[in-house]
């Protein structure tokens, strides 16, 4: 496999899995908070919205920031890596509306 091939791949390995683009999608639109990435995200679980949330912050994607309380908030932030997605988004966008329709991801 060719280095382009293998980038691609690392690059799937992230945004590959289901609700995991539409998740750094919502946190692009300014949510930080669980509850405000979930509403940007119809149809998807909660269980489905942490594992996701806790993958991007393992691949260095996001970071969870704790603030303590009363009431503890935890936020989610992207990182460099996480912003310098967006153009990536934006084609992909682009490419969904010019070749066919919306379906909605699983998982």
């Amino acid at each position: 496999m060719d280095d382009e091939c293998a980038a691609i791949e690392t690059a799937l390995a992230v945004l590959g899995r289901a609700w995991a683009a539409a998740t750094l999608k919502a946190m692009l639109s300014g949510a930080e908070r669980f509850s405000e990435i979930r509403r940007g995200l119809p149809g998807i679980t909660d269980a489905v919205l942490s594992t996701r949330l806790k993958e991007l912050c393992e691949a260095g994607m996001a970071q969870r920031l704790v603030e303590p309380g009363p009431p503890v908030v935890v936020r989610y932030r992207l990182t460099a890596a996480g912003r310098d997605v967006e153009p990536v988004l934006a084609a992909l966008v682009s490419f969904g509306r010019r070749h066919g329709g919306h379906p909605a991801p699983t998982g």
